[in-house]
């Protein structure tokens, strides 16, 4: 299937919201309590993504399919959540990846790659070289995703998730440009 990759706008905030549910409910079954999956809330994170799009140094990329359906997205930009145990005057990775999500018929045919790409080349232009993001341990389809990609295992910390206590860790890429090539 092919993919068409473009900014997103504040008029796809439903289908970005729409997805992220998706995403987690498909992607966290198993790992965080199903009572606090199945109450998510689509209009819910339609007003986070509508607080979250006015962060100037936030960008979004919305995928969509052949038919021009909206089927993932990735935000991105400058570091927020540093690796533990890192320099916080020179932190090892300049840039995150805040959020990348896929609807589970999108899934396994090159998309989260990519995104990967097109966020990286976007980040290449804002002058960052380097990129890390968290994911949730037992989230084991995007661990080897990630590990796939040559995405190095750096960090780790614990989190409460819907009233489940889960770990993340995280993972970085020093050069970018092996999403390039």
């Amino acid at each position: 299937m092919s993919f068409t990759i473009r900014p997103a706008t504040v008029a796809d905030i439903p289908a970005i919201a729409f997805i992220h549910v998706a995403g987690w409910r498909d992607s966290y079954g198993c790992i965080v309590r199903r009572d606090f999956l199945d109450s998510l809330s689509t209009q819910e994170k339609e007003k986070n993504w509508g607080e979250w799009f006015k962060d100037s140094t936030m960008q979004v990329l919305l995928a969509l399919d052949g038919a021009g359906k909206p089927c993932g997205f990735i935000s991105f930009g400058k570091l927020r959540t540093p690796i533990p145990g890192g320099s916080p005057i020179r932190p090892p990775y300049s840039a995150e990846v805040y959020a990348i999500y896929i609807l589970p018929e999108a899934q396994r045919q090159g998309l989260g790659r990519q995104l990967m790409c097109a966020a990286a080349l976007k980040l290449k232009d804002m002058k960052h070289k380097s990129l890390s993001l968290w994911v949730v341990e037992k989230n084991e389809k995007a661990v080897n995703f990630y590990k796939k990609l040559g995405g190095q295992r750096c960090g780790k910390k614990d989190i409460e998730v819907g009233g489940t206590k889960i770990k993340e860790i995280a993972f970085g890429w020093r050069d970018t440009s092996v999403f390039l090539s």
